[in-house]
Order: C-alpha cells, then sequence, then structure tokens
C-alpha cells in the first residue's frame, strides 16, 4: 500500500476509516460524519494576511461515504471467496498463520473443480519423484513452464511456482494427509505417478518433445478417496463417470478446513468488493437467500460432450456485507461458462470447454474489474485468462499498481498458463498462489 501523505488541515477518506469507531454490529457512516464540525478559528494576534482566502478546513469529511455499508453483517479478519484448490489453501495457511478466516461459497457444496478432477497436480523435486529414483527440481520446472507459456505468460510467476510446487505436493502429503502411491510409469502420454485411474491421460505431455525438453514425470495423481464422492448434483459420478483421483487430491483440503474449525458459509455468490475511492478493499458484498437461474451449458462427462444444467446465477435474496479486516482473497475460479464474458474477450479457438459448469462464471474477475483490477490473457479463454496478480499474488490495477489488501488465485487469475497445457498445472497453480495469497492477507494491518 502506497506510504500515506501528511494531511494536516483535512483528514482523507482513508484515513477516516482507518480512524473511525467500527463497532462489530457495523458503522452508520452517515451518522457518525453528521458530528464533524468545522475547526476552531483562532484568534488573530497580528493583522490578517490580506491574501489568506481559505476557509478554515474541517476535521473530517461533510458528506457521507458511500463506499461503506450502513452496517456490516459479519466480520473476519480474511475473507476468501470461493472454497476449491485456491481458497481452501488460502484459508488453511491464512488460518495458521493466526488469522481469523471466513471462507464464502457461491454453491452448496464446497471443493470446487478440484473436486471433479482427475487427482493431478503438478510438482519438480519432490518426495514422490525420489523415491522414484527421478532427478528434478525448481529450476528444471521453470525452463519448462516458460517453454509453455510461448511469451504470453508470465516468468516472475513461473518463478514463484517453480520454486514452491514441488513443496506444495509435499506439503498436502505430509501435513494434509494426502495419500499418492509411489508408482512410476515411463509412458510419456501418461504424465503421471499413479497410473490405472480412467482419468489421468493428458496428451499435452508430449509438449516437452515439441519444445525440445527432457521429459520429466510431474504429474502427481492421488489416490481416490474409498466412500467419498464427487458432487453428484448433475447426475454423473466423476469424469468420464468414475471416481476420480480429485477426491483423494481434494479431500485432504476440506478435512484441514474442518478441523480447523474455519467458518464456512455457502450459498453466498460474490455481488461486489466493498472499497474506498482508492481502491483499499474493506470486504465484500454477497448475496444472501437468492434462488439458482438453471441453463444448458456443455459438459464433458460419460457420454462425451453434452448439455447439462447448470447453475449460472441467481435472482432474488438480500445483499450481506462481510467486513474483512486485513484482507480479501478471490478464489473464484475463471468464466468458462460465461457465455457473455466468452463473446467479449475469446476467439471460438481458444475457448476452453470444462468439465464442471456450475462453476468458471467470472464474478471475481469482474468485481475486481469493477474496481479497476487489470486483466491478462484473456483471449486464450476462461481457464488461462484473469486477474493480473503479482508474484505475492496481489491483484494489479490497471496502472500497474497492486490494489490495496485484495489478493486471488487459481484460475481467477490470468498469466501462468497460455494455450500449451501441462498436466495438474491448474491444481498447481491455485494451491501455489492460494497458499501465498493466505499467507500475506493474513501479514496485512488491520484497517480498523
Amino acid at each position: 500500500m502506497a506510504e500515506e501523505k501528511e494531511a494536516p488541515k483535512r483528514v482523507s477518506r482513508r484515513q477516516f476509516v482507518k480512524g473511525a469507531a467500527v463497532g462489530g454490529a457495523g458503522v452508520a457512516a452517515a451518522g457518525v460524519l453528521a458530528s464533524c464540525a468545522p475547526a476552531a478559528t483562532p484568534a488573530p494576534t497580528a493583522a490578517p494576511d490580506a491574501t489568506a482566502t481559505a476557509v478554515p478546513a474541517q476535521v473530517c469529511p461533510p458528506f457521507p461515504t458511500p463506499w461503506l455499508p450502513e452496517k456490516w453483517d459479519e466480520e473476519a479478519d480474511v475473507v476468501v471467496v470461493g472454497c476449491g484448490a485456491a481458497g481452501s489453501s488460502a484459508a488453511i495457511d491464512a488460518h495458521d498463520a493466526g488469522a481469523d478466516v471466513l471462507i464464502v461459497e457461491r454453491l452448496d457444496y464446497v471443493g470446487g473443480s478440484m473436486r471433479r478432477c482427475g487427482g493431478c497436480t503438478f510438482g519438480a523435486g519432490t518426495i514422490v519423484q525420489k523415491a522414484c529414483g527421478i532427478e528434478d527440481g525448481p529450476d528444471e520446472a521453470y525452463e519448462y513452464l516458460v517453454a509453455l507459456g510461448e511469451g504470453f505468460t508470465d516468468p516472475a510467476l513461473h518463478r514463484v511456482l517453480a520454486d514452491n510446487c514441488g513443496k506444495n505436493v509435499d506439503w498436502i502429503i505430509e501435513d494434509l494427509g494426502g495419500e499418492i502411491p509411489f508408482v512410476l510409469t515411463d509412458d510419456p502420454g501418461k504424465q503421471t505417478l499413479t497410473p490405472g485411474l480412467n482419468s489421468i491421460y493428458v496428451a499435452a505431455q508430449l509438449y516437452y518433445e515439441e519444445l525440445g525438453l527432457p521429459y520429466k514425470v510431474r504429474g502427481h495423481t492421488f489416490t481416490p478417496a474409498p466412500g467419498y464422492v464427487v458432487h453428484d448434483d448433475l447426475g454423473w459420478d466423476g469424469w468420464k463417470g468414475g471416481l476420480t483421483g480429485g477426491t483423494g487430491l481434494w479431500k485432504p483440503f476440506e478435512d484441514a478446513v474442518t478441523a480447523r474449525n474455519i467458518r464456512t458459509m455457502l450459498e453466498k455468490p460474490l455481488i461486489e468488493l466493498v472499497a474506498t475511492p482508492d481502491r483499499e478493499v474493506l470486504g465484500v458484498r454477497v448475496l444472501s437467500g437468492g434462488e439458482p437461474v438453471i441453463e444448458s451449458r456443455p459438459m464433458f462427462g460419460k457420454a462425451g460432450m453434452q448439455e447439462e444444467p447448470a447453475i449460472v446465477g441467481f435472482t432474488g435474496g438480500e445483499p450481506l456485507y462481510i467486513k474483512a479486516k486485513k484482507g480479501v482473497v478471490l478464489g473464484t475460479a475463471g468464466f468458462t461458462q460465461n457465455l457473455r464474458m466468452l463473446k467479449d474477450y475469446t476467439p471460438l479457438d481458444k475457448r476452453f470447454t470444462v468439465n464442471h459448469p456450475d462453476h468458471d462464471h467470472g464474478e471475481g474477475i469482474i468485481a475486481a474489474h469493477a474496481i479497476g483490477a487489470d486483466l491478462t490473457n484473456m483471449v486464450f479463454g476462461g481457464e488461462p485468462g484473469g486477474l493480473r496478480i503479482s508474484p505475492r499474488a496481489q491483484v494489479i490495477d490497471v496502472f500497474g499498481n497492486p490494489i490495496p489488501r485484495l489478493y486471488a488465485g487459481g484460475q481467477v487469475a490470468g498469466g501462468n498458463v497460455a494455450s500449451k497445457y501441462s498436466g495438474g498445472l491448474w491444481t498447481a497453480t491455485a494451491i501455489c498462489f492460494g497458499r501465498i495469497a493466505g499467507q500475506n492477507a493474513a501479514a496485512e494491518e488491520s484497517w480498523e
């Protein structure tokens, strides 16, 4: 956040927000400001300066602050929007850093697209690779990621991901309890350490040969969780109709959130960010009690590509204002299912089709863009394209500056992937920048 300039005669809006007494039940902005009075004018000790025509300054702004809600309905140190790979990672690390965390989720279940995916996550230099005799590390992964980006992606983000992806795989196994068989396949068409699942084939692994780089097994596919069911709101039980590794990858995250008693509010879609005129984010406005709007969307399921019902929005309901005393983390996925955004940004031949139609409606991108966030890689579709972020997972505005107290990770953020995709790269990216976002949001000084 930019350093504030001294203002001896007038309190700025940001200073007022930071200095005002904001109670747990909320703030009545107009009522507080109504008590402001002009500063006392000292008695003159000499003849007044003939050129001094300024009206005495007031001690606080003489007008309401429309960017503050009349009251806050909930509050936390860190508010995480979305409970998938990025959001859960952010919540876990923010909590472990000592922050009070609240997750708000658009749907009536948690897990996002991670819960339905093949369960593969990208990592270099992991304990699994070492057990299999694979020599790999961050520098080799960085070279591969930059080559995949073909000049369209941000090398600074690749450096962070390369340095952390292997550590994060180890974290899932050693700290969260994820299970992955120590089995190796040398088939370049199956970039995985757990062959035999119906969802591990990723033809994109052949990019190694195309890019002229040595083939490395970096896709870590987790063991499906027995008895743990993929959310079955669409009448299917996993990608291509089988229990996937996504259940085994997601379950340790859900268990970690539950074990930490992190508060989670379901069916609370994001409407907008609550921010000051100079873009400092103070909280979020979500919808409570809305009725879902159902439309057909393409999905790759048991019968191949097919039309399935999807929740594309909500009607009715009441706004709910949630104060974020330290920061907001967006983990709200991309926009592959937002037809208007696809039409506006993405050529037909670049559009991604995904197997989770309830997700990827772009609400996090829309909310951040509304307060000046920059966008990147939107031409590549609703997964590679999204908000521009810094290596610290800060959302960047159109002028190249971090938006105070706003962080993002996962598919809501762009700059990590272009048209070439490597198996497990999206989950690895979401976990990496979700964790960084949670840590940095928790480290913010409370604006109260």
